[in-house]
């Protein structure tokens, strides 16, 4: 009885849609498939991201295309404090603006991304909430170079 409920409930799952947070790649191919990463700080997510796609990252002498970040900013505001004026959450904000390049001309529209979270914040547990924030931007940097990849299947193919 319990395998036939679980193996309904894992097919009705399937049937939906749902796959989990990074195990799926974009609903459009990319234009091209080898990829010249200039990315910076979100090098090793964008390429992570391409191959996803089916995209490979490639030397810029194999490239097809070539992706560069030309700026990453990151920014961290106070977003809810207490009564007692005391912090209680903070906004973590990363924009990065990037653009699509073939033979060194730029391709398409640039592209920017701009990403947000909250962070919850205690005086009490500075420690750990360093690490949550160096996570939570990892997850953010993962997230902007998604979002960038799928701007690039809207790319055209040359003819």
């Amino acid at each position: 009885m319990k395998k036939t409920i679980l193996t309904a409930a894992v097919l009705l799952l399937a049937s939906c849609g749902f796959h989990l947070k990074g195990t799926a790649s974009t609903s459009r191919p990319l234009p091209y498939q080898n990829w010249y990463v200039n990315g910076g700080a979100l090098q090793q997510a964008l390429e992570n991201s391409l191959r996803r796609s089916d995209g490979r990252p490639v030397s810029m002498d194999k490239a097809q295309m070539a992706v560069n970040v030309t700026n990453i900013k990151t920014r961290r505001d106070i977003y809810t404090i207490t009564r007692a004026a005391d912090i209680n959450e903070y906004l973590l904000i990363l924009r990065v603006d990037a653009q699509a390049a073939r033979n060194g001309e730029p391709v398409g529209e640039p592209m920017t991304i701009l990403v947000h979270r909250t962070m919850d914040y205690a005086d009490s547990e500075v420690l750990g909430k360093t690490e949550e924030e160096q996570t939570i931007w990892s997850e953010m940097r993962t997230d902007a170079a998604d979002q960038i990849v799928r701007r690039l299947t809207f790319l055209k193919a040359a003819q």
